[in-house]
Order: structure tokens, then C-alpha cells, then sequence
């Protein structure tokens, strides 16, 4: 199987930001009672994609670096955070921010965590936390154990040799990323998070964004289209369709 890069988004930035998922209320607590036991308020987001989970933190604080190598997902994540005075973009990759050492007393990465490298990640965050700083993964986790979910995968497995289940469909333990985290790091499911009820619109962009899916210029995307847009027929009551997700956050030291 190919590995996945910040260049399988090219081209997916403006669908990925008109219909990915924002994260949860619960989440934004957990960030915010973590905020609230820091010195200060500097936050580097890193993989931050076109800005979704930076709008919402930037809110809280003093200043979010938001760190993105994907120069068509960092356009639009400066689209959408355009109304935010104190974020600044960056251009970089987990491995290689290019910001200074110690520069934030909170990490987040949203979404994005189990496509990185997680050693040279691990000591890029090592060196950019502060004294007493935490990392935040979080994810806005689908719900695997539902016939919609089922006959969804048949189609991303018939059509997208990049999808997997052991990286797009993760089984979170609280220990499952122990080898990153010094010592045991809180751990948090939130089952069934925020709000699950999807158009066709939403429901095929959010495929299609997806860091495995096929491009346009694939052969088979009009055929994986259709796929996809059949199936949402097969089980739309009232033109939506029930995708629930669970939001999974890690909050920890490196």
C-alpha cells in the first residue's frame, strides 16, 4: 500500500472545509480547563488542515500558530480563520515547524495524528513545549458497529487503495499511543458527539476529502461517485442520512 502524504489533500482543501465536521463542545472543555493551568496561551496546531479545529481554539487564546505543508489546505485555512487576528500561518510538517524552541504551552493535533511520523513528531514537540505544556490529539471518530458504516467501507475498500482500517478507523484504547506520551496520558471518548445527520452533500464530500481518497483524475472517481451517492439513496430518510461520530481526545506530556 502507498503511503499517505500531505499532497493526497491537493485539490480536496475547499471540499474539505465546506464539509468536514467541526470538534464538540466536550472537546472545547477539555482544551479550555488545560488552557486554564498554563502560565500562557501560545498554541502551535499543528497539521492544521484548512483551520477548523484553529478557528475554534483561537477563540481562547493569546496567540495559535497554525501549521500546515499543504499549500492549497493552508489557503483555505487562512480563508476561514480570516476573522481571527491572533493566528499566524506557517508553512511546515510535524517533523519541521520552523518555530523556536519553546514556543507553546499547548500542541494540538486534530484529526491527523496516526498519519504522521510519530518519533521525529514526538521531538519536534519535545522541543516546542514550554515548561509544564501539554499535547492534545483529537479526533472526530466514526462509529464502526452500524449497517450504514458497513456498506460504506465495501465501497472505500472496492475503490480506494490508500483506505485502511487500521489508520482510518482506529480502535482508541487509552493506552494506544503510549510509546509518544512520557507517562500515561488522560484519555476521553465522547460516544456518539455532536451532530450525526447528513445530506448527500455532506456525506459524499466528507468522502471524498479523505486523505485515501481517489482524485479526480482517476479513472474510477465518476464510478466512486455514483457508488457512493447510490448508497446515501439506499439509506436517506428525508434526504439525510445517520453517520454518527464519537469525539477521542488525548491530553498528555512529551
Amino acid at each position: 500500500m502507498n503511503k499517505i502524504t500531505f499532497t493526497n489533500f491537493n485539490e480536496k482543501a475547499q471540499i474539505y472545509s465546506k464539509t468536514r465536521a467541526s470538534y464538540s463542545s466536550n472537546y472545547i472543555n477539555v482544551f479550555c480547563e488545560q488552557l486554564s493551568m498554563q502560565q500562557d496561551s501560545v498554541i502551535v496546531d499543528i497539521a492544521a488542515g484548512t483551520g477548523i479545529n484553529t478557528k475554534q481554539i483561537a477563540k481562547y487564546c493569546k496567540k495559535v500558530y497554525a501549521v500546515e505543508p499543504n499549500l492549497d489546505m493552508m489557503n483555505q485555512c487562512k480563508l476561514y480563520c480570516g476573522s481571527m487576528q491572533n493566528i499566524e500561518y506557517i508553512v511546515g510538517t510535524s517533523e519541521n515547524t520552523t518555530l523556536p524552541t519553546n514556543s507553546a504551552n499547548i500542541i494540538t493535533i486534530a484529526q491527523a495524528f496516526q498519519l504522521l511520523d510519530l518519533e521525529k513528531t514526538k521531538y519536534e514537540c519535545q522541543r516546542l513545549i514550554r515548561k509544564d505544556g501539554k499535547v492534545i490529539l483529537v479526533w472526530n471518530s466514526k462509529e464502526t458497529k452500524n449497517e450504514f458504516f458497513y456498506e460504506t467501507e465495501k465501497i472505500l475498500l472496492k475503490y480506494c487503495p490508500l483506505y485502511s482500517r487500521k489508520i482510518h478507523v482506529l480502535n482508541f484504547k487509552p493506552n494506544s499511543f503510549s510509546n509518544f506520551f512520557k507517562n500515561a496520558p488522560l484519555f476521553y471518548r465522547f460516544r456518539d458527539d455532536g451532530a450525526h445527520f447528513l445530506t448527500k452533500d455532506e456525506f459524499v464530500g466528507r468522502a471524498l476529502c479523505a486523505s485515501y481518497s481517489l482524485s479526480k483524475n482517476d479513472s474510477n472517481y465518476s464510478s466512486y461517485v455514483i457508488a457512493l451517492e447510490d448508497l446515501f439513496n439506499r439509506f436517506a430518510i428525508n434526504n439525510l442520512v445517520y453517520a454518527p461520530l464519537s469525539t477521542i481526545v488525548y491530553v498528555g506530556d512529551v
